[in-house]
C-alpha cells in the first residue's frame, strides 16, 4: 500500500476563540489539501475512516470535506468498537484501510485523525497503486492561523444569543449545573452558568440555539 498524501493542522487552541463552534477550518483546509495533493475528490474515495471519538467529530469532518453521511464513514466500526483512545485508534484504522484496499486494487481510501476538543487534525490518502508523483505532505497551519478569532468577554454584563449549551449531571443522573455559551451583540463570546431548576430543565429538553439569555459578570445566567 502506498501513501499518496498527508496533511495536518490545528484549529485555534482556545475553543472560546473559535469563530464558529460547529465548524473546523483546520479540517476543511487540511482535508481538502490532502485530497488535492493526491489528485482525487471525495467521489473517488472507495473507503473512508473518519476519526470517531464522538458523533460530532464525524459530522463536522464530513461537512467540512463535503462527504455525504449517507455512505459508510468507517472501515473499523468506529473508535469505540476497534481500538481505544490516547493516539492508538488511527493505527487500527490505517491497518483496516490497508486490508480493504489490498482487496480492491487501485481503490483509494482516506483516513482522518483528530485530538483535543476537535483541535488537532491529520489526513492521509492511500492506495495500492503508487502515486503519479512522490508522496506529498502539506502543513496548512499558516492559513488556519490567519483566520479570525473571537474575543472572550471574561466578565460579561448583558444579553447573548445562545450558540451551544450543556448540563452537568450528578451521580443520580439529575442535572445540577448548566453551561451556556453565546455571543454578545458586539460579537464577543461569553460563557455563563446556572443552577436554577427552570433553566436546567430547558437545557435538557429544549433547542435553545439562537435564544436570548442574560449573563452577569459572575457568570450567572438567565434565559429570556
Amino acid at each position: 500500500m502506498f501513501p499518496h498524501s498527508g496533511t495536518d493542522a490545528h484549529d485555534h487552541y482556545f475553543v472560546s476563540e473559535r469563530e464558529d463552534l460547529g465548524r473546523s477550518p483546520a479540517m476543511r483546509l487540511a482535508g481538502r489539501k490532502a485530497l488535492g495533493l493526491a489528485g482525487v475528490g471525495v467521489d473517488d474515495l472507495a473507503h473512508i475512516d473518519l476519526y470517531s471519538c464522538f458523533p460530532s467529530a464525524v459530522e463536522i469532518t464530513a461537512y467540512e470535506l463535503g462527504i455525504s453521511t449517507d455512505r459508510p464513514l468507517t472501515v473499523t466500526g468506529g473508535l469505540s468498537f476497534a481500538g481505544g483512545p490516547w493516539n492508538n485508534y488511527v493505527m487500527h484504522s490505517i491497518a483496516a484501510m490497508a486490508e480493504r484496499l489490498r482487496a480492491e486494487p487501485a481503490a483509494v481510501g482516506l483516513v482522518s485523525a483528530n485530538g483535543g476538543f476537535i483541535t488537532k487534525h491529520a489526513f492521509g490518502v492511500y492506495s495500492t497503486e503508487p502515486p503519479a508523483t512522490p508522496f506529498q505532505h502539506a502543513d496548512v497551519q499558516d492559513e488556519v492561523d490567519a483566520l479570525p478569532k473571537r474575543e472572550l468577554c471574561e466578565e460579561p454584563d448583558g444579553e447573548i444569543a445562545i450558540e451551544t449549551w450543556t448540563a452537568l449531571h450528578d451521580r443520580e443522573g439529575n442535572p445540577e449545573t448548566g453551561i451556556v455559551v453565546g455571543r454578545l451583540d458586539d460579537g464577543r463570546r461569553a460563557i455563563g452558568t446556572s443552577q436554577d431548576a427552570d433553566v436546567l430543565k430547558a437545557l435538557v429538553t429544549e433547542d435553545l440555539a439562537g435564544r436570548r439569555a442574560r449573563v452577569a459578570p459572575d457568570g450567572a445566567t438567565e434565559l429570556l
